[in-house]
């Protein structure tokens, strides 16, 4: 949290010896002090989360702070385990920042004590436009850099990378990781500039959870790219999962999306090569998009064959050349194509099949002979095995099947 708002709240709470908070316009806490006086059980939660839970944000917004012009006092809300409150809107120039909080239990809080937070108030809106417009200047400096760090060209990569360095934006010079967060929209949906902003508040969440310039987030046209050092990554091992969470938070509108899927891809021993990650949690995606077992996070280092086959073009993936016989086999029984596959999955261990599909070792013999049969597959050639085996995965990875 910002020392300077960090100021303004201790200043307040010494002067009205009582417990003050700060959240930003999604009632996310900012800044809190001492819990001096009376408080509740909601204040305790927010400050172990640093957010007020989804029922109590609801029960907020029927009040419509954003629309007061002054102190608003609220009820208690016993269900909530809520105490009465006073919110007081954090504006600057017109802009909305966020609220400072008071506790306005067994003694309310008097027009003095209101004229003070009001102050406190103003002192935070401008604390706030202060860092705010820094911090879209470090965003605008990074965003660059990092836009030139993730091109095909190796110089401008080079250039970038000792740039980040050398402004002091960020502290590693290699060991990196790219993850990269994307929704995937139904039919007929498109990303939008609401939905771009939504990605680019949840990877800023994400980044505020690292270490000091072990981060840097861009937003791209449909999806969000947070590059970390490694050493950040293993501090936080769910950041993938809570950067998919918060993205699914703030995009809202669930029937808009088939599912929101982060990709990680591999670490980097160079800052340079960070590309190379950030292509690998893009095939991650890719991958996601069509095989759902790899949502909601899919890792570069866990797709397995997928992993080869989505580096490859779509061109290539459709000249491996067994079209025609997944399309025998889905024409005459598409249990025959779920048998090959799940033959060829498991080592070809007929037995480790049949446990699988839960049908008996001479159901899988019958189905591999008509397998065999109508693709021209001979399954006892390894070769011929793993074309087929490619096949079929690249027919999935292509959507075909």
């Amino acid at each position: 949290m910002s020392e300077d708002l960090q100021r303004v709240v201790d200043t307040l709470a010494r002067q009205l010896g009582r417990a003050v908070a700060v959240d930003d316009v999604h009632f996310r806490l900012l800044a809190y002090s001492a819990q001096a006086g009376l408080i509740d059980d909601m204040r305790a939660r927010v400050v172990l989360t640093r957010e007020a839970p989804p029922e109590a944000v609801a029960w907020l917004r029927r009040f419509r702070l954003s629309r007061a012009d002054g102190p608003v006092r609220l009820p208690a809300a016993a269900e909530l385990d809520l105490l009465p409150r006073v919110a007081i809107p954090i504006r600057f120039q017109g802009v909305q920042f966020g609220y400072l909080w008071l506790i306005d239990a067994d003694e309310p809080v008097d027009d003095a004590g209101l004229a003070l937070a009001r102050t406190a108030a103003g002192e935070a809106a401008e604390v706030l436009f202060r860092e705010r417009a820094l911090g879209e200047l470090h965003d605008a400096r990074v965003g660059e850099y990092l836009r030139d760090l993730m091109s095909e060209d190796e110089v401008a990569r080079a250039l970038a990378a000792d740039g980040l360095v050398e402004s002091d934006l960020f502290a590693a010079r290699g060991d990196v990781v790219a993850v990269v967060v994307a929704p995937l929209p139904v039919a007929g949906q498109q990303v939008d500039e609401g939905d771009r902003l939504a990605l680019g508040a949840a990877l800023r969440a994400a980044a505020g959870a690292m270490p000091f310039r072990e981060s840097m987030v861009l937003v791209r046209p449909d999806h969000g790219l947070l590059v970390v050092t490694r050493r950040a990554m293993e501090r936080v091992p769910r950041l993938a999962d809570e950067l998919c969470s918060s993205a699914v938070r703030r995009l809202g509108r669930a029937d808009r999306w088939r599912a929101v899927v982060a990709g990680v891809g591999r670490a980097t021993a160079r800052l340079a090569d960070a590309a190379t990650s950030y292509r690998q949690a893009l095939d991650a995606i890719r991958v996601a998009d069509v095989i759902p077992v790899f949502r909601p996070v899919a890792r570069h280092d866990a797709l397995g064959i997928y992993a080869l086959l989505a580096a490859q073009p779509r061109d290539q993936l459709r000249s491996i050349g067994v079209a025609q016989a997944i399309t025998a086999l889905l024409d005459t029984d598409p249990a025959l194509l779920v048998t090959a596959e799940t033959f060829l999955d498991r080592a070809g261990d007929s037995r480790a099949a049949a446990e699988q599909l839960g049908v008996h070792r001479a159901t899988i013999y019958h189905r591999l002979r008509r397998v065999g049969e109508l693709t021209g597959f001979d399954l006892s050639d390894g070769e011929r095995r793993l074309v087929l085996h490619l096949g079929i995965k690249a027919a999935r990875l292509l959507g075909d099947i």
